[in-house]
């Protein structure tokens, strides 16, 4: 469906791939262990679609502090390669984290979409001292978590003026994390930001292929169509 392809950052490959015609949409995508292309098959006639993988994961090239502030730039840079100006900014777990932190970065951003993580209080001190013991020191992850707890979440949500949604599957032990997103809706009922809980899912659930193709995607997209449209 789609090739990989490569854009260059100060001499640094970002990998990403790209399908279909429309208003854009970004799907940050960490791992290298599979070629994940539903994204881009379900929502490939409605949008163009970019999987993007950041420095440091995925097909990107390893580079310690890039998942960090310099993350914003990799996305632009990507899309300007493509002349995309607007775009709606996705992702899951970590790229959850991620897409907020693009999100709030860049006024071109049209909507973020925020899965499976909970930007108020996660990590917890005690997550970012076992990820102290058991990350190498130019591990990618520590300049990402270390920006990503500079912000005040609370106000940067709240601040935000493109449409927000933050989903989660009801049964998520990840850290807690079902419990944390309620009280994320609590915390943010007086703001607009819209939430979905799918019921009976966990962590893994909600992010596999199945699911993610029946259920997950088509909600998602519905949400997108009703607030930022598909033209």
């Amino acid at each position: 469906m789609s090739e990989t392809h490569y854009v260059d950052l100060d001499g640094h490959h970002v990998a990403y791939r790209v399908a279909g015609e429309g208003p854009a949409i970004v799907v940050l995508h960490l791992y290298r262990r599979r070629e994940d292309l539903i994204h881009l098959r379900v929502l490939g006639d409605r949008w163009q679609v970019f999987e993007i993988a950041p420095l440091g994961f995925g097909r990107s090239d390893r580079v310690p502090g890039y998942a960090g502030e310099l993350l914003p730039d990799q996305i632009l840079t990507v899309l300007d390669q493509h002349g995309v100006d607007r775009f709606i900014i996705w992702g899951y777990s970590a790229g959850g984290a991620m897409a907020a932190c693009i999100a709030r970065a860049t006024s071109r951003t049209a909507a973020l979409v925020c899965g499976g993580f909970s930007l108020l209080g996660v990590p917890t001190p005690g997550a970012m001292r076992q990820m102290d013991r058991r990350l190498a020191p130019d591990h990618p992850s520590r300049s990402l978590w270390a920006w990503v707890m500079s912000f005040d979440w609370a106000d940067e949500l709240r601040s935000m003026t493109c449409p927000r949604l933050m989903y989660w599957g009801s049964e998520d032990t990840s850290a807690q994390m079902a419990k944390r997103l309620r009280r994320d809706r609590e915390q943010l009922a007086d703001t607009d930001i819209d939430f979905l809980e799918f019921a009976g899912l966990g962590h893994a659930e909600v992010a596999g292929d199945e699911v993610l193709t029946d259920l997950v995607i088509p909600a998602v997209a519905d949400w997108i169509g009703r607030n930022v449209g598909t033209s």
